[in-house]
């Protein structure tokens, strides 16, 4: 669902840009705050994750579409929604400078629709559904399966809003786009949530204290192996799935194929990891390595920049007493 340049006009670019901006140093701010420092690298393997996972597109049965994960849910319930924000903000970043993956004027709405929808949306709807099943950890899994769902339908609606406030969508039928966006988001969405259990069905079955409830941020216990392990998967993800994606066009892609409006694409050149491959092997004819070795470097400079705002995030930020007072 990544939007390119040149699909939505200028002034909506601006406007999502600057809601964007506002959103994530809300989010930043709120970290200052409420993030503990051995949450920090489990930040960064979240961001990892769901970049890796961004990577692999899965086809829709019967249907010449694919998706691919968004993760605003799944880092909001584990991370809560000011991390969870973040990082799929730094997701979408890297997607963009690095691997010409969606506008760097659309990046704003990008992030607005991915991020901040996926996760401040998302994780709105995930502790209301929650304590309407009881609050328990058990809720906790119905609660981010509907959660990711909605979110996918959500960012569909807010494109086409977008798009409808663009100056070149006359020429197009709005109706024509919302019902294609809200049909194969529907599906995508399913995607969405299965991946989403699946990973949350994991980190319940070992690590359930890494997904409190919504009323206590609760404390984090050592997270080292359970990162390690998470950034080892979704390396494996990277290297080994994504060069099998589905080569079918996403949803927004393909809706942009059928209803002409692709037409209004800026094309760019992106960096050295244009396409998501790398030039050296994509040079040689290797397909495949080429994917994988991409794939690998966005991980660990996803994950790398993700510690590192983590850390900033927190750096001299007083300690706190027992008593709730700063130490002297």
């Amino acid at each position: 669902m990544h939007i390119r340049d040149g699909i939505l006009s200028p002034d909506v670019c601006l406007v999502t840009g600057l809601i964007s901006l506002a959103a994530v140093g809300y989010s930043l701010r709120k970290l200052r705050i409420e993030l503990e420092d051995r949450a920090v690298p489990l930040t960064g393997m979240l961001a990892a994750v769901v970049f890796a996972g961004q990577m692999v597109n899965f086809p829709l049965i019967g249907l010449p579409v694919s998706g691919h994960l968004l993760g605003g849910v799944l880092a909001s319930v584990i991370l809560g929604p000011w991390a969870g924000c973040l990082a799929i903000t730094l997701v979408l970043t890297v997607q963009a400078v690095l691997f010409n993956d969606g506008g760097l004027l659309s990046l704003g709405a990008n992030i607005l629709n991915m991020g901040v929808i996926g996760s401040w949306g998302g994780y709105s709807i995930y502790t209301t559904l929650r304590k309407w099943l009881g609050n328990g950890s058990v809720a906790a899994l119905p609660a981010a399966v509907v959660a990711a769902w909605l979110s996918i339908l959500a960012a569909a609606a807010l494109f086409c809003i977008e798009f409808g406030c663009s100056a070149g969508s006359k020429d197009f039928s709005l109706g024509g786009i919302f019902t294609l966006m809200v049909l194969y988001h529907a599906l995508i969405g399913v995607g969405e949530a299965l991946i989403t259990g699946t990973i949350l069905s994991f980190v319940l079955s070992r690590r359930p204290d890494l997904i409190p409830t919504p009323i206590s941020t609760g404390t984090i216990s050592d997270v080292g192996r359970f990162v390690v392990a998470g950034l080892i998967a979704a390396l494996a993800v990277a290297a080994i799935l994504a060069p099998l994606k589905s080569d079918h066009p996403d949803g927004l892609d393909k809706v942009a194929e059928i209803t002409g409006i692709e037409a209004l694409n800026v094309e760019r050149q992106g960096l050295f990891l244009d396409g998501y491959e790398l030039p050296l092997f994509g040079q040689l004819g290797w397909s495949l390595l080429a994917t994988s070795s991409a794939g690998l470097i966005g991980t660990l400079i996803v994950f790398a920049i993700a510690i590192a705002v983590g850390r900033a995030a927190r750096w001299n930020l007083p300690s706190l007493t027992a008593d709730g007072g700063h130490a002297s």
